[in-house]
């Protein structure tokens, strides 16, 4: 049996039950081996956009006895992944940048029924925010520490309609209060990284962020 990080364990905790499960960007192809071993998914495709992974994701299918059960695919993306394939999509340990662009050029997505569970590396507002202009509902938030670093998951579905949300929500989302050590880690380090330039982010957006915290953080 497949025994995940703390990391992916957490991304595996917010795959609800389901036919098919798809893993984009699977590596070593543990996570969707882990969903169906216990059971969450009947069957599992598991993408990756290079060979080199999918060779360590095809020793993992065989060594679990999954070779009739995962399905391995090379992908970039969703570029080779048919629109009803899968009711439980997970995308892990890539860049904001890469998932909101994901999401932003995949209109299948919309389906109702189908659910998503995220966990970008950086740019966390990049990606709540293509979620909501496109009209996904973000339905849960769990950070988790592992050794010095603290990652977040994201889980959403299509609703159809977009929220208007204060500045600091793309940032931060259900997370500013909170009094989790794994959420704290979190706020720390996207507050240090609004003070970094970077090509997505002016000044002033920084400011008014920062004031949408401010007042956040005074309620």
């Amino acid at each position: 049996m497949i025994k995940l990080t703390p990391r992916l364990k957490t991304v595996a905790d917010m795959i609800e039950k389901c036919e098919c499960f798809l893993d984009v960007g699977t590596d070593h192809a543990y996570l969707p081996a882990y969903i169906v071993e216990n059971g969450v998914a009947k069957r599992a495709i598991a993408s990756d956009i290079n060979e080199k992974p999918l060779e360590n994701a095809l020793k993992t299918v065989k060594e679990e006895g999954l070779s009739d059960k995962i399905e391995l695919r090379l992908s970039a993306g969703f570029e080779n992944i048919k629109q009803n394939e899968a009711q439980q999509i997970a995308v892990a340990g890539m860049g904001g940048i890469m998932i909101a662009e994901m999401i932003e050029n995949t209109p299948w997505l919309k389906d109702f029924g189908l659910r998503l569970v995220l966990q970008p590396m950086t740019h966390f507002e990049l990606v709540r925010r293509a979620l909501n202009s496109n009209g996904f509902e973000i339905d849960g938030e769990l950070t988790v520490a592992e050794g010095e670093r603290a990652y977040l998951a994201l889980s959403a579905k299509y609703s159809g309609s977009i929220s208007q949300k204060p500045p600091h929500w793309f940032y931060f989302g259900e997370l500013l209060n909170s009094r989790k050590e794994s959420d704290r880690k979190i706020v720390q380090r996207i507050k240090k990284m609004l003070f970094l330039k970077s090509e997505f982010t002016s000044d002033e957006e920084i400011k008014e962020v920062l004031r949408s915290v401010e007042n956040a953080e005074g309620n």
